[in-house]
């Protein structure tokens, strides 16, 4: 009887999905040698319990709601003085019967040299090369972790400490969607400068160092007042799709203007000027759409001003001349917004570090932190930075802004 137990239990695994997957560690050598003791865990929705690879580097992985061919998001690969090289292979894979799990590790002293090596990224230095000399040349890069679109940026853009060594991370943050707006190129109101780099930049921390999957970042470049609304519209409906399960991020970077009469404030598309609010995007209008989806919480990152002045401290084209204080939109749902600056302030750029001056403290947070940051943490640290930097070497003080709905904001985690 108890044989029979066995054989049918063996038999009826497989249809109620207990599967198993094979794999194995090597260290990133040229002989590639297998590293034992390396911990691997599976994030709880898997249904999966942790295991360790053997003297050979082997490791098995056995899960008990699955079948083959099922995609498994995220696996931790765990080891004093390690670090994994090949991250894409930890952050999606498929359930297969063959043994192609292969995770690759290097000593954290080697870790960088590893990842070029692994992934044949001797062009970045080329990249950061050409991105200096000859701004005008289109570069790309692309691997399985990295994936670099360096457009046409003006001649005085050149990387700076945040821009390079992003950290990467082995998470799957598949449940948050951003919307990234980058204004510089303005048809009718001076440019917005290094408004490009700073979406861009802000694009690579979200993919690389938050672990947010490509296809749920919508970047767009000098966008329209449609543009605009189309991905307001597309972040709503996803938000609205996932109810309160589903994080949101939306990021800008460019001109905003105030109205000289309410003291309300807009965000301007590149197809905007200030002489008529019928063609900018109103702040409240934003924060009511995002705020009626029902999302677990939505952050906004506004890197602009609401007084009329211009990243140098100038007065936009078609503005009175004369600097507005503008009032804070009124957030709406589960939502925390940080800014760049208040009143009638103005949002500087920081001309060294070719970013505005709140993109690059925001970047460099995320890059101390590895992404690994509570939201009360980092509008402390943008205050205090950029209270310094502004202080130093502008006109003017500015001070960002950090508001939330929610009583606990300022302990949610931004990874």
């Amino acid at each position: 009887m108890r044989k029979l137990i066995v054989v049918l239990l063996l038999l009826c695994g497989p249809l109620f999905g207990q599967v198993s997957q094979n794999g194995k560690v090597v260290e990133m050598d040229d002989c590639g040698n297998p590293l034992a003791g390396v911990a691997l865990t599976v994030p709880s929705e898997h249904d999966c319990q942790p295991t360790m690879s053997d003297s050979k580097g082997h490791f098995r992985l056995c899960f008990g709601e699955h079948r083959m061919g099922d995609v498994v998001h995220g696996i931790t690969a765990r080891k004093s003085g390690y670090e994994v090289v090949n991250v894409h292979v930890t952050r999606s894979w498929t359930l297969t019967t063959e043994d192609t799990l292969c995770i690759v590790m290097a000593p954290k002293a080697k870790l960088k040299e590893a990842r070029i090596r692994y992934y044949g990224l001797s062009r970045l230095g080329e990249m950061e090369r050409l991105w200096m000399l000859d701004s005008d040349r289109y570069i790309e890069v692309e691997s399985p972790v990295f994936s670099f679109h360096i457009g046409r940026y003006g001649s005085d853009v050149t990387p700076s400490d945040v821009d390079v060594d992003i950290p990467l991370t082995t998470n799957v943050n598949d449940k948050t969607f951003v919307v990234i707006i980058a204004n510089e190129a303005y048809q009718r109101e001076q440019e917005v400068p290094y408004a490009l780099h700073d979406g861009e930049i802000f694009r690579e921390y979200c993919l690389n160092t938050l672990g947010i999957p490509e296809k749920n970042i919508h970047l767009v470049t000098d966008a329209t007042l449609n543009n605009m609304r189309y991905e307001v519209d597309w972040l709503k409906g996803t938000l609205e799709a996932y109810q309160n399960e589903a994080q949101g991020i939306f990021y800008y970077s460019g001109h905003g203007i105030p109205d000289e009469t309410s003291r309300s404030a807009y965000l301007l598309p590149v197809d905007g000027y200030g002489a008529n609010l019928e063609s900018s995007y109103a702040l409240d209008e934003l924060y009511a759409q995002l705020g009626s989806v029902g999302a677990e919480a939505v952050l906004y990152l506004i890197d602009a001003c609401f007084s009329g002045a211009t990243r140098d401290g100038g007065m936009m084209a078609e503005s009175r001349g004369v600097s507005v204080n503008s009032k804070a939109g009124v957030l709406q749902g589960n939502a925390v917004a940080l800014t760049a600056a208040q009143g009638n302030e103005t949002a500087y750029a920081y001309r060294e570090k070719s970013h505005g001056l709140f993109t690059y403290y925001l970047l460099k947070k995320l890059k101390e932190s590895k992404g690994d940051v509570t939201l009360g943490e980092l509008a402390d640290y943008l205050n205090e930075n950029i209270t310094r930097m502004s202080a130093v070497d502008g006109v003017k003080l500015q001070h960002p802004s950090a508001v939330g709905t929610m009583e606990e904001w300022r302990s949610l985690n931004l990874k």
